[in-house]
């Protein structure tokens, strides 16, 4: 997401992307890398409406919403319906423009979740701590997760509101009115091997040492910006470890957590009380998880 006025910010952003989807291509041994980025604006004020028609001519990456520009008044769902009509990505991914991402360790993360019904990124609670939604810094939605969302009344006719929050709700009302099951993934949660993979920006940060670093927020202005373009410049070159875990759809796990029990009532579906689920992945041993129980207090 960006507004009309960050031209300094996304120019930088499109560099560091740039250097790190090629990093991501050698990495899979690929010639393009298969992420694609987009900055998403609504309509920009006149006088920066020349200067974004200029830089978007010039890059192919700027998306308009026919909207005023907005954070929580409907922006999200609008991209979201930009997405639904324009792209067939396996996901899709919102991300603030004071926010960066290790495309190496996000992809690699996406490897071991599923394609469909997929909600991943830094889970917190809400305010009143009865459910779990993906901070907004940085979150994923699968494919066909976005269209269900999209042609939902109730999400359409709920748009307004803190827009992380909102994913969440829109999540709920979605799988309980299609009766269907949403993989929650936290890639807080997956430690030891996982160290702190969210950081808030820290000019002390040494990516070197903090192998599995995926998403670094609140990068707020350009020297700041400009210090995270330096840092995985000097990081490029160390690859990550190889890890492989156990798929989350494993039927027979025993650590499924519920996080959201105001989405489903207590009412048989298919048999079975039908819920949400978040998984915890813990206890790395012999390069693949040992799951257990977690405490759900």
């Amino acid at each position: 997401m960006t507004v009309d006025e960050k031209i300094e910010i996304r120019d930088l952003l499109r560099k560091m992307y740039t250097h790190n989807n090629d990093v991501l291509a050698r990495y899979l041994r690929v010639k393009k890398s298969p992420v694609s980025i987009r900055f998403i604006s609504g309509l920009p004020r006149d006088e920066y409406k020349d200067k974004m028609e200029e830089e978007s001519k010039m890059y192919g990456d700027i998306v308009i919403l026919n909207i005023t520009e907005n954070m929580n008044e409907g922006k999200t769902f609008e991209y979201f319906k930009w997405f639904a009509k324009n792209r067939k990505d396996n996901y899709m991914v919102k991300l603030d423009d004071d926010a960066f991402f290790h495309l190496i360790h996000y992809y690699r993360d996406l490897q071991d979740i599923p394609r469909e019904r997929v909600y991943y990124g830094n889970a917190v609670r809400d305010h009143l701590g009865t459910y779990t939604y993906m901070a907004g810094g940085g979150y994923t939605l699968s494919h066909d997760l976005v269209i269900d969302i999209v042609g939902s009344d109730w999400a359409s006719s709920n748009v307004i509101g803190h827009e992380d929050w909102l994913v969440g709700e829109w999540i709920c009302h979605v799988a309980k009115e299609m009766k269907y099951f949403v993989h929650y993934v936290g890639y807080s949660n997956w430690v030891p091997l996982r160290q702190n993979p969210f950081h808030d920006f820290d000019e002390n940060l040494d990516l070197r040492s903090v192998g599995e670093i995926i998403l670094i927020h609140h990068v707020k202005d350009i020297e700041k910006m400009k210090v995270m373009k330096d840092m995985y410049s000097e990081y490029e070159e160390g690859l990550p470890m190889v890890r492989v875990i156990w798929n989350s759809t494993t039927e027979d796990l025993t650590t499924k957590r519920e996080i959201v029990p105001r989405c489903w009532d207590k009412e048989p579906i298919w048999n079975n009380t039908y819920k949400n689920w978040f998984y915890e992945a813990w206890n790395f041993k012999k390069g693949k998880c040992v799951y257990g129980p977690v405490d759900n207090k």
